[in-house]
């Protein structure tokens, strides 16, 4: 007589626990993403739905959640630019990890504010975390002299401070890809890379990742040839309120390259 399994409830189980769990995260950073650290549990079991008791067998406190939810954003981010890094060039690394974390301000504009309040959140994206490489990317392509600015501390405080304002911009509402794709020219331009090659590097990074190309550069943004290959840009999904005006931290102190 064949043996039953009760593996299929327990299964079933943890699966509702995963979900609860993300359900919470979620809460978190909408709540975080609005108020900052400022929040109360109340707070986020209201945005959650679900009740303290809840909040209480899956977190031990605050602190519990904000760890935990650190880590949930910078996996996001990691998974997000997983394929982000594979080039033998330093310049296009760096660009294609900075267009993708560009693009995530598009995508997920609630965990960019996250990202620009939370100290830890920034820490984890710069030090060890997705956002690690643009460092070295930039150590490379000093080394290999793709690139003529030093990576010292000021240059890397200029060009990852660009970039996270870039961010918040547009999580602000800033969708045109003609942005994108300035931002990452000035930043391939403070490396040392030329103009035409910077264009060319930032265009590829951002417009080769669009459905459809943005018709809104100003004449001579891209050559004849872009140009002419050039439609209307794909709108992304742009934040249901303004967040423009709040003020936030753009770097995490203590933070060192």
């Amino acid at each position: 007589m064949p043996q039953t399994t009760l593996t299929a409830p327990s299964s079933r189980g943890r699966k509702k626990r995963e979900r609860t769990r993300e359900l919470l995260l979620d809460a978190a950073t909408e709540v975080l993403a609005d108020r900052g650290e400022g929040f109360s549990v109340a707070d986020l079991t209201l945005e959650a739905g679900v009740s303290h008791g809840t909040f209480y067998n899956y977190f031990a406190d605050r602190g519990d959640l904000l760890s935990a939810l650190v880590s949930h954003i910078v996996t996001r981010f990691a998974h997000h630019m997983a394929d982000e890094v594979v080039d033998t060039d330093p310049a296009v690394r760096f660009a294609r990890i900075s267009a993708r974390a560009l693009d995530m301000a598009l995508d997920e504009p609630q965990m960019i504010r996250v990202a620009l309040k939370v100290d830890d959140v920034q820490r984890g994206l710069f030090a060890d975390g997705p956002l690690g490489h643009l460092r070295q990317d930039i150590l490379d392509g000093f080394s290999s002299g793709r690139f003529n600015s030093p990576p010292d501390e000021a240059t890397l405080d200029v060009l990852l401070g660009s970039l996270l304002l870039a961010a918040r911009r547009i999580a602000d509402g800033e969708n045109a890809a003609s942005y994108r794709c300035s931002v990452l020219q000035r930043l391939l331009q403070a490396l040392g890379v030329s103009p035409s090659d910077a264009e060319r590097l930032a265009h590829s990074a951002v417009v080769g990742d669009l459905d459809q190309p943005d018709s809104s550069r100003p004449v001579g943004f891209l050559d004849q040839d872009h140009r002419s290959a050039t439609g209307t840009a794909t709108t992304r999904r742009t934040p249901d309120h303004d967040h423009g005006s709040a003020s936030r931290s753009v770097w995490p102190s203590g933070m060192e390259p």
